[in-house]
């Protein structure tokens, strides 16, 4: 698909419509849009909002899975200038009466009930300055709520629409996501019109042809559904299938109906997959570009999906960069697939410097930092923050830790902040999780740093092994002592069935952190 010249999210939408509106858009369940008609339905909420006295730097937010509900309220409210943000089924009561004090939305869209929960009733309880919640309980049929709220738009003008989406431009802040207050309470990164459609173009042009159909599954409040799926898909002018939960039995299923050609991974899909091989291989066969990040991949568990034949694509980036902004290039080994985060998308510099600000050798391990068009604005409510996450010259600091190769590929390394210092050795935990992972009876590991009366720390690990294999720590530290220096080798293992998981599937590194310490508190 050719590239469309475009500062602000809504001109992607438009173009696509303009000259291609019969070409299919977005799907749930039974509901299929093409472009013209998601257009249309665009138009019609935007509307609505404008009559509701929603204007440009207003927060709006959706509430519920990924859904049409969530795919249209998004594009609507950043068309009108208006700042939309997410909010994930899963959370709590407390949850959201932080956040929705922190973004103050004026309206809310709501799937509720859902899964369970009268979600609108929920919020509608809680202290916040929402001054509307607009309950859906069916993303594709309206349900009385929205279809009064949709009433609203016979009292906007196309004339009014046109002007207000005219005043959008390109640096107003589009989206805040927040980062998952792993080291804190949760931040808002403000994501400006210009950054996030420079990244969706950016990924468009060297996804090519396999961004024509992808499906999203991920948390909405998540900048991998946002724009590593959706923008990237809607840049090159793909269709989105939108499936309500992860469940990878039936988006594999879902994948082989829709015939999906691009899928956002992580190493942790992988490790699910490998416990049922067949089944779950022979459903990826049919997509053409899989990209995967945010650790380090294990040999063994990426062969079997590389030898399918699709082509792979290992990527990083956060949150504050957009999502992806680095990728590696196309036809890379699997050394380079697992080893490797890849190199800089056009645009974007990366440099590897030091606490003293000195930037590192080829080889030296430092913070990742970096600049260009996809960058965060800032932190939304939070100028200091904004003030400390950028060097003086203008560099985000990531907070990771990697190094750059000989060959122009980077490496991660790891959190900084989950560093620690054994016997005056820094210690890297994903590279032990990385060395513990290549034994092929381990199916995922995190480690994590313990108090140790000589050492001060030492590293624990927690070891998940292939379904219907055992380990034995004996065994795995013979492993590790081929691969690692003896410093690095964890001190003790615990060997569970399966680890914990975040929502994007990651390592919940908390929940096992809080174990370890009740466990201390009780010995």
């Amino acid at each position: 698909m050719d590239s469309v010249a475009a500062t602000r999210i809504h001109d992607l939408l438009a173009s696509h419509a303009a000259h291609g509106a019969d070409r299919e858009a977005a799907v749930d369940g039974s509901l299929r849009l093409s472009y013209g008609q998601l257009a249309a339905q665009v138009d019609k909420l935007a509307r609505a909002m404008l009559a509701s006295g929603i204007r440009r730097g207003d927060r709006v937010a959706t509430l519920g899975p990924p859904s049409i509900l969530f795919w249209e309220t998004y594009l609507a409210a950043v068309s009108i200038g208006a700042i939309w943000h997410g909010l994930n089924p899963r959370y709590k009561g407390p949850e959201y009466v932080y956040l929705l004090n922190d973004a103050r939305p004026r309206l809310v869209f709501v799937h509720s009930p859902y899964d369970g929960r009268a979600y609108a009733a929920e919020l509608s309880a809680l202290p916040s300055p929402v001054e509307e919640f607009i309950a859906c309980p069916d993303p594709i049929e309206p349900g009385p709520e929205l279809a009064a709220f949709l009433e609203r738009a016979g009292q906007c003008s196309e004339e009014a629409l046109e002007a207000a989406r005219a005043a959008v431009e390109p640096e107003d802040i589009a989206v805040i996501v927040y980062t998952s207050g792993t080291t804190g309470r949760p931040k808002g990164a403000m994501l400006s019109h210009r950054a996030i459609v420079a990244s969706a173009q950016a990924n468009a042009g060297w996804g090519g042809d396999g961004l024509e159909t992808t499906i999203c599954a991920a948390p909405i409040n998540h900048v991998g559904a946002l724009n590593n799926v959706c923008m990237s898909v809607l840049a090159w002018g793909g269709a989105i299938i939108f499936y309500h939960r992860v469940d990878l039995k039936a988006i594999l299923e879902l994948s082989a109906v829709e015939q999906a050609t691009y899928l956002v991974a992580s190493p942790m899909v992988f490790v699910m997959l490998h416990g049922e091989l067949d089944p779950g291989l022979r459903l990826f066969a049919g997509y053409r570009l899989i990209v995967f990040g945010g650790a380090k991949t294990a040999r063994h568990l990426l062969e079997p999906v590389m030898n399918l034949g699709p082509r792979l694509a290992a990527v990083y980036g956060q949150t504050e960069t957009c999502g992806i902004v680095t990728m590696s290039d196309p036809g890379s080994d699997i050394e380079v697939l697992s080893e490797t985060i890849g190199k800089p998308l056009p645009g974007a510099t990366i440099r590897i410097c030091h606490a003293d600000g000195r930037e590192a050798e080829i080889g030296e391990i430092g913070e990742i930092q970096v600049k260009g068009p996809y960058v965060m604005s800032g932190y939304f409510g939070r100028p200091e923050a904004t003030v400390e996450a950028f060097t003086a010259d203008g560099f985000l600091r990531t907070g990771d830790l990697g190094f750059r190769r000989v060959d122009g590929n980077f490496v991660c390394s790891g959190r900084l902040k989950e560093m620690f210092k054994s016997g005056g050795y820094n210690i890297f935990p994903s590279e032990i999780e990385q060395a513990i992972c290549e034994h092929p009876d381990v199916l995922n590991a995190a480690v994590l740093p313990v108090p140790h009366e000589l050492y001060q720390e030492v590293g624990h690990a927690f070891v998940a092994p292939m379904p219907g294999h055992s380990l034995s720590e004996q065994g795995l530290k013979a492993f590790l002592r081929e691969r690692l220096a003896n410093y690095k080798i964890p001190k003790s293992f615990t060997f569970e069935a399966a680890l914990p998981t975040l929502v994007t599937h990651k390592i919940d590194k908390q929940a096992l952190k809080r174990r370890l310490e009740s466990e201390r508190g009780a010995s």
